[in-house]
């Protein structure tokens, strides 16, 4: 039996993907939950690019105390923009908002794997299920309001945060369109 917060054996075909000829990897990698109140989830999706060491991680998690951060959120870490790593706090009200919040995910994740196309042809549909993916596009509405709520309502968590990288996160098409430029803006807004 599946458990209820286990969505890669669902929406993905492959949780490892590498093209050495194009100098891509991408590792998906899920811990599942059954209980969010009592169990931690984590699906964090990692995309190297070994020829320019480009690496990019993009996480949903939740983590129970007394953990830093016991509360759900987006993190993600762009190391070669220098950006480094930040959390987006994304308040969910139940297990059913969180669901949909790991789909929303999910749609969001198809797009950041579409972008890798020009460099290995047929890429999204090796990794994703694509038909099923792209069934969640309401679902990534209702996480884009929990990530703009979350930004109006808590700050950006960034590990080592100096102005300069917000600069780099306002000029980052990937986070641009990830994010969308109104929170974006709002993150520049909240740090000046």
């Amino acid at each position: 039996m599946m458990k209820p917060f286990h969505f890669t054996k669902t929406y993905f075909n492959l949780l490892l993907f590498e093209d050495a000829k194009a100098g891509v990897r991408v590792v998906i990698n899920e811990t599942p939950s059954i209980n969010m109140a009592e169990e931690e989830y984590s699906l964090r999706v990692s995309t190297r690019f070994i020829s320019g060491m480009i690496h990019k991680d993009y996480a949903i998690e939740h983590h129970l105390p007394p953990l830093k951060h016991n509360f759900p959120h987006l993190q993600f870490k762009f190391h070669t923009e220098e950006i480094g790593q930040f959390r987006i706090r994304i308040d969910v009200n139940n297990e059913e908002e969180y669901r949909q919040a790991i789909l929303g995910f999910i749609y969001k994740i198809k797009k950041q794997i579409e972008k890798l196309e020009n460099l290995s042809e047929g890429i999204t549909n090796k990794i994703l299920v694509v038909e099923l993916v792209n069934e969640l596009e309401n679902e990534e509405n209702v996480l884009n309001n929990k990530i703009l709520e979350g930004i109006k309502k808590c700050n950006v968590e960034f590990d080592m945060m100096e102005n300069n990288k917000i600069e780099k996160l306002k000029q980052n098409a990937l986070l641009i369109e990830f994010f969308g430029k109104e929170c974006v803006d709002l993150i520049k807004s909240k740090k000046t």
